[in-house]
């Protein structure tokens, strides 16, 4: 019953994707981290007098989601808070790309642990998927997958389709999406010809990409004017101490990066060795994957260079790499048992030490893979010693699916079952290590100062909130109201909002940490601010990674005198808490003013 696998697929990377987001899902004041910068605001498709500041109107002007994306989260809202319509989001999207690596693997092979495999692989890296917070980025596996999926089953309608509409929810993807359906065109035989009726629907892919990309445009006015390469160098947010820290001191760091490199991190890392490794130990098993799949890569790492070439014209490069983490999936469960296959054949005794073959592409994916982390010895034997318990489980889980796969595998030759009972342990020891690797959860923010939300959202709609910019993260999603800027805000990327965040920042800093009174009465002149968030036990030191204004917070701080922030009338006050104090700016400008 094939669709009895297909149902306990969903289901299980439906539960798995829960237990992952469950703080996130089940917690008022979790939320990912994220959701920060990309959801909050779409409160006013539900409440008009929500954030209808300057700032996030600029912010909303600059482009920085799809309307696609958008026009989604509007018709949620219709029904459920754009927010928590964002956190459930990845209960829909992941179990929906795993079914997508499952059947893609299934077109590859019959051998049914192979497609399970590849399945589980692309669950489990938690740190490197990018489905939590339903962002437009959660969208990039969906539409990656199904270009393939629909290439390789040849509805060649479909394919094309992919494309345009993924260029309204996440234009990186649906770049990829295009590169493939055109790829895919390509037939090989003893020369290279193409398939006449893709070409043309690739053609119209085409097409209809420049349509669905442009016509928003030109409808809503809105700026998507990216940051160049030589603008961006001129600043020191772009630098190694940034808040975007893309540019970084060495070429290794900077492909390590995750807006610049491949950001494969612990989990990405032990995936791209376990493919390398499968690949080049045997080198048939690149014919086993069909050339649909191929596409995946050669669309990334192409469209990756690209955009290197012309920054930051084609958005940030690390989007374009995010068809490489299911392309090691694929081939690595595609060519786990003709792997061990090739080995039992010359003898089966080495299928014995082969199952330690996980563990060594551990090590070398942590300690000696350039794009890894690059761990000492004596940390990998630490990653290892925590990992164990994971090992076990994949081990004892792997042996019991071998014992099922030995025994149905009734007439088989003796070197396939052995082979096909190796893969599967050896295959399960590598989804625990992956596991492992990937953290077990989604990342979370824990916006903790619950009396200050109720309080804050006591407040007329329009009341605008400045201080220390690291603090008012948590406002604008926990609170419902606007800010005159945020860390979390701080988005440079485009040219317009660029110049209107900076100065914000800027002036931000100043009267957080500053001497003079000044500085605070003008975030309200200036910015519209009607309340300033004061920290009753102030830093010692600010607030790192936030170049140009880590320097400038920490040379008032080191200045010795006591910032004026400190000083505020106390009869300004309107609210106190146990961490923040609230004042009116209104009385803060009148007290001035005597």
């Amino acid at each position: 019953m094939p669709w009895l696998e297909d149902v306990l697929v969903v289901a299980g990377a439906f539960f798995a994707t829960l237990h992952a987001e469950w703080r996130i899902v089940s917690q008022q004041w979790v939320f990912q981290q994220d959701a920060e910068i990309h959801e909050f605001w779409m409160r006013r498709f539900q409440d008009p007098a929500l954030f209808g500041d300057p700032l996030t109107s600029a912010f909303i002007d600059s482009g920085y989601q799809p309307e696609g994306f958008r026009l989604l989260y509007w018709l949620a809202s219709h029904v459920i808070d754009p927010v928590v319509f964002g956190e459930i989001l990845p209960l829909v999207l992941q179990p929906l790309s795993v079914w997508l690596i499952f059947r893609i693997v299934r077109a590859h092979t019959q051998w049914r642990p192979a497609a399970w495999m590849a399945a589980a692989l692309f669950l489990v890296p938690w740190e490197v998927l990018r489905f939590s917070g339903g962002h437009p980025r959660a969208f990039a596996q969906p539409v990656l997958l199904l270009a393939v999926f629909f290439a390789l089953r040849r509805q060649n309608l479909a394919a094309a389709l992919v494309a345009p509409v993924g260029i309204l929810l996440y234009p990186p993807a649906a770049l990829d999406a295009l590169v493939i359906v055109l790829l895919a065109a390509v037939v090989h035989g003893r020369t290279l010809v193409f398939d006449k009726r893709r070409l043309a629907w690739g053609g119209l892919s085409v097409g209809a990409v420049a349509v669905a990309a442009l016509l928003p445009r030109l409808l809503t006015g809105n700026s998507e004017e990216l940051i160049s390469a030589a603008q961006a160098r001129q600043y020191p947010e772009f630098g190694p101490d940034g808040r975007m820290h893309y540019f970084a001191n060495s070429t290794l760091a900077y492909l390590k990066h995750n807006y610049s490199g491949f950001n494969l991190r612990d989990s990405g890392s032990i995936l791209a060795v376990a493919a390398l490794f499968v690949l080049l130990v045997r080198l048939r098993n690149a014919t086993l994957l069909r050339w649909e799949v191929w596409c995946l890569p050669i669309a990334g790492l192409g469209l990756y260079a690209a955009a290197q070439a012309v920054l930051f014209r084609l958005y940030l490069p690390h989007r374009y790499t995010y068809a490489l983490l299911p392309f090691f999936c694929i081939a690595i469960a595609v060519s786990a048992r003709p792997t061990f296959e090739a080995l039992a054949r010359r003898s089966r005794i080495l299928l014995i030490p082969a199952l330690g073959v996980p563990v060594v592409l551990g090590l070398l994916a942590l300690t000696l893979f350039p794009l890894g982390p690059q761990l000492s010895l004596v940390a990998f034997g630490t990653w290892l010693k925590a990992a164990a318990p994971y090992i076990a489980l994949g081990l004892a889980v792997g042996l019991l699916i071998a014992a099922v796969v030995w025994v149905r595998a009734g007439a088989e030759n003796g070197i396939g079952r052995a082979a096909a009972a190796a893969a599967v342990v050896a295959g399960a020891v590598l989804v625990a290590q992956v596991a492992f690797a990937g953290g077990g959860r989604s990342r979370a923010a824990v916006c903790s100062d619950v009396g200050l939300y109720r309080y804050v959202v006591t407040l007329p709609k329009s009341s605008i909130f400045s201080g220390d910019p690291g603090d008012l993260d948590c406002i604008p999603i926990a609170a419902r109201r606007p800010v005159v800027i945020s860390r979390k805000l701080y988005q440079p990327w485009n040219v317009d909002f660029f110049k209107v965040i900076r100065p914000r920042m800027f002036l931000m800093v100043e009267a957080s940490y500053g001497p003079s009174v000044a500085p605070i009465v003008q975030l309200r002149a200036r910015y519209g601010a009607d309340y300033f968030l004061v920290r009753n036990r102030p830093r010692k030191y600010p607030w790192p990674g936030m170049a140009p204004f880590t320097q400038q917070a920490d040379k008032f701080l080191r200045s010795g005198v006591a910032p004026a922030a400190r000083r505020l009338p106390a009869k300004c006050e309107t609210w106190r808490g146990p961490r923040f104090t609230v004042y009116s700016l209104a009385c803060v400008a009148a007290e001035q003013a005597r």
